[in-house]
């Protein structure tokens, strides 16, 4: 029995720790009073916690100009050591792979984006290659002795097992159940988290946002494919509570194009940017899409998501018409989700939704079908890439209470 009492009480020391170190990463130069008062722990119990982060050099005080109600006393705050500690962040994508290191501030350290076609989808040359480059980077910038790297948080398309660090389908990047995190931690001798690269985004959402992630969030990321992820369960605040949820494979049309998830007509197979690419392929003319006809000249293979953009935002007729049929089953989908999830909050990421004209399009869309009033566009939209993956690491060690974690 008091070996179960033992380790129920370093149970509820680390979630207080845990606690304590989110709020005042949330609220740099907040007081122990605050801290008390919004946690509702004892001042002796929030003296104690902070005392030993003090100690393991996880936060310091500093002095306000504020008097405290003690006579004469400067109140006293709280910081994060936020440039003592680093993470790295890692997103794997079909073509190339990008790399951050950045301290707890988002403060960038080092970046890179590396092409990956020379390594034909196999996962032990693209792992090696990203190992080496990591080495290399770590080793350059001088991390390991300006910094305590925290370690390497890795995010891919597609299905993955996160408990075990597993890729298990990433449409077609490489091989299907590839062992990511035994792998690299194998080469690195770092903590790795793996991640779908959705979860890793809503993550790294909330995480520069400085707040905590709603219980009852959708997120979801249009390009080029579509995916959302949510929070399993209501209970919990952790990394390893987000899921992925698919809707860019939920079936909009029986008789639709295959997919390469192995159905037929999913959402991806009308909305993804190659299939709306692919739909305008006949219909570039110098008479109806003058704009697309110079920005491609004139060259279907010379489409790109970003011209097709410049051509809705000037109204040329097929090019609106191929994006409302777009804006339509994605508006569908996405009510449809809303409908089954009930989300408190629905949170809008990618490259369309920083196109005034499509954010109009798509609310008034989504209003006839329903209701729009918890759908919000992302704050740090198409910044979250890297920051995401890395945004996992320094939540987990969070989460942990400030201590490493393999």
């Amino acid at each position: 029995m008091a070996k179960t009492n033992g380790i129920n009480m370093l149970d509820v020391k680390r979630k207080n720790r845990s606690s304590i170190l989110t709020l005042i990463h949330q609220k740099p130069g907040i007081s122990r009073k605050e801290i008390a008062s919004q946690l509702g722990l004892t001042p002796a119990a929030i003296t104690l916690i902070t005392t030993d982060l003090i100690k393991d050099g996880l936060i310091h005080e500093e002095f306000s100009d504020h008097v405290s109600s003690q006579k004469g006393r400067k109140e006293v705050l709280l910081k994060m050591n936020a440039d003592n500690y680093a993470a790295i962040g890692v997103y794997i994508s079909q073509h190339k792979f990008r790399i951050l290191c950045a301290d707890m501030n988002s403060k960038v350290i080092f970046k890179d984006t590396i092409f990956i076609s020379d390594c034909h989808h196999q996962s032990e040359k693209i792992l090696d290659k990203l190992c080496s480059i990591l080495q290399d980077r770590i080793e350059s910038y001088d991390v390991l002795r300006n910094h305590n790297l925290l370690g390497i948080g890795i995010s891919i398309n597609g299905i993955v097992d996160m408990e075990h660090g597993i890729s298990i389908n990433s449409y077609h990047i490489w091989e299907r159940n590839v062992p990511v995190v035994a792998y690299v931690k194998d080469k690195m001798n770092l903590p790795v988290i793996l991640t779908n690269n959705i979860c890793a985004l809503a993550n790294g959402e909330s995480f520069l946002a400085k707040s905590s992630r709603p219980s009852r969030m959708l997120f979801v990321k249009y390009g080029p494919g579509i995916g959302a992820a949510r929070n399993r369960s209501q209970d919990s605040n952790s990394i390893f509570n987000l899921v992925s949820v698919e809707i860019g494979h939920m079936i909009m049309d029986s008789n639709g194009q295959p997919c390469v998830c192995g159905n037929q007509g999913c959402l991806e197979t009308i909305a993804s940017y190659a299939s709306i690419e692919k739909s305008l392929e006949d219909l570039i003319t110098p008479e109806s899409t003058p704009l697309l006809y110079n920005l491609t000249n004139g060259n279907p293979s010379a489409l790109s998501i970003d011209k097709i953009l410049k051509s809705y935002v000037a109204k040329e007729k097929p090019v609106v018409a191929a994006v409302e049929r777009t804006v339509f089953y994605f508006s569908l989908a996405l009510q449809n989700t809303i409908q089954v999830l009930d989300p408190e909050i629905v949170i809008l990421y990618g490259e369309f939704f920083e196109v005034a004209e499509f954010k109009e399009t798509l609310i008034a869309q989504l209003g006839k079908f329903g209701r729009t009033d918890c759908v919000r566009f992302s704050h740090y939209n198409l910044q979250l890439e890297t920051l995401g993956p890395l945004s996992t690491i320094i939540s987990y060690f969070f989460e942990n209470g400030g201590t490493a974690f393999e």
